[in-house]
């Protein structure tokens, strides 16, 4: 640029910044070049902060607040492993306190936790410590299956608990929940169980029927307490699904602790195709009657599925 427009542009700028516009402008970018330079500086920080060993968040950061009281310690080091396999990345040894979207990260991570059901709050403190409440995974039936992978000699089948979404738990780790509380036994299930922390689903739906069969037991025993009736203790879907043909010989039968079987039919998860059984409360109630009128040692199944006059008529299969 010639010396001569150099200089009419300097005059001009002079001009410019002896104007209120001007001085404006060059209040702005005074201001602009003090927030870039801040903003690089606490780019730096922030960088040699989350890279120090203080801030770091790993799974033992976490403390599990407002656990119901049958939480021992087994289950809490157990739920601690847990978190070690779901634990998100970042850096050495885990996320760092200053870390973006930290929260949902963890809260990903504590969900995924096959005993964990649902988080409820995540709070981060600083410098290095999660504070939890979640609702914990428990059992409301153990159930009898075949297991993936039987090494020879071992047994054939295996008892594990599984908690109301057919999620199957660690018995080890909740063999204190067990030892305190009455779970049913489910029986009659033929799909291999998936593996202890997985999902049990499978093509014939007898899982399904199980836990809900398994809440039905779970609920009489509740109901039935005090009125010195025998308790159920397993539930056997070996006869679910039944075609109509075969429905009569029946689908859920329940085994009571005396000994004795209960008819009781489809449970209302699912009646598609099941005409004239009637629902919980009048199947409950027809089962305390057939108990308080035959004797313990009259060993007939006490079949609750249909009314009186559908079986005085022989009823054997829907239409």
């Amino acid at each position: 640029m010639p010396r001569a427009a150099a200089s009419e542009l300097v005059r001009r700028l002079r001009a410019l910044r002896s104007t209120r516009l001007g001085r404006a402008l060059v209040a702005a970018l005074c201001g602009s070049l003090v927030f870039l330079a801040a903003a690089i500086t606490l780019h730096h920080a922030r960088g040699v902060v989350r890279r120090m060993p203080a801030y770091r968040l790993g799974p033992k950061s976490v403390v599990f607040v407002d656990l119901p009281a049958f939480v021992d310690e087994r289950m809490r080091a157990a739920l601690s492993r847990s978190l070690a396999e779901t634990w998100p990345a970042g850096g050495p040894s885990g996320p760092s306190t200053f870390d973006l979207l930290l929260e949902r990260r963890l809260r990903e991570a504590i969900a995924a936790s096959a005993m964990v059901r649902d988080v409820l709050d995540v709070d981060v403190r600083f410098p290095a410590e999660v504070r939890v409440r979640a609702s914990l995974r428990t059992p409301i039936a153990r159930f009898r299956a075949r297991w993936p992978d039987r090494r020879p000699g071992s047994p054939a089948t295996v008892t594990l608990p599984v908690d109301g979404d057919g999620v199957v738990l660690d018995p080890e780790t909740y063999s204190g929940f067990l030892s305190q509380r009455r779970t049913v036994l489910v029986t009659g299930v033929e799909a291999v169980c998936p593996g202890i922390g997985r999902r049990w689903a499978d093509s014939k739906e007898q899982v399904a029927e199980g836990l809900s069969a398994a809440r039905i037991a779970n609920r009489l025993n509740q109901e039935m307490l005090g009125l010195g009736s025998p308790k159920v203790d397993q539930v056997d879907v070996s006869g679910f699904p039944a075609t109509p043909r075969t429905r009569m010989k029946g689908e859920v039968t329940l085994v009571l602790s005396d000994g004795r079987t209960v008819q009781w039919g489809r449970t209302e998860r699912d009646l598609s195709g099941v005409t004239h059984e009637d629902g919980y409360d009048v199947k409950r109630d027809r089962l305390l009657d057939l108990l308080a009128t035959r004797t313990a040692g009259d060993r007939r199944a006490l079949d609750v599925r249909f009314p009186p006059q559908l079986r005085d008529l022989g009823l054997r299969s829907d239409p």
